[in-house]
């Protein structure tokens, strides 16, 4: 609004031919919507072979499956806001646990050269959730 008052005071033309600012209208219509919480950054390491790429949620969800080339592969997990969010291999039930709150987690997985099938487990509310999985062992 101050750039349109300056600009506008500094013209040469008579004040009624002025065009005037227009005021911002509130629509209730609308619904105020509160913005979600958004999980941290990932900062994947750059030239690494992605198998998963970054993947973002709020509620249990399947990951694509794959297999690491190296034996391992590297996960990095963040989320944020209320309840918890755990990684599961499909075909375990032995969950590891992401922390939430702005502090990525990272881990390596040694394994078999085969096909990984990975889900994300919510619980006790709707954190958002992101996560990436590469391929070899990049701890941080």
């Amino acid at each position: 609004m101050a750039t349109l008052f300056l600009v506008g005071g500094c013209s040469d033309e008579p004040e009624a031919k002025r065009p005037s600012p227009a005021a911002p209208t509130a629509s209730s219509d609308q619904p105020t919507r509160t913005p979600a919480a958004q999980p941290p950054s990932l900062d994947l390491p750059e030239n690494a072979q992605i198998l998963v790429a970054e993947t973002t949620g709020t509620k249990d969800q399947e990951l694509p499956e794959f297999t690491p080339e190296e034996g391992a592969y590297t996960l990095y997990a963040a989320c944020e806001g209320k309840g918890k969010v755990s990684i599961v291999d499909r075909d375990s039930s032995n969950p590891h646990p992401v922390a939430c709150g702005g502090v990525p987690t990272v881990g390596v997985i040694h394994v078999e050269k085969k096909t990984q099938h990975l889900k994300i487990q919510v619980a006790g509310g709707t954190p958002a959730w992101k996560i990436a999985v590469i391929s070899g062992n990049h701890q941080p």
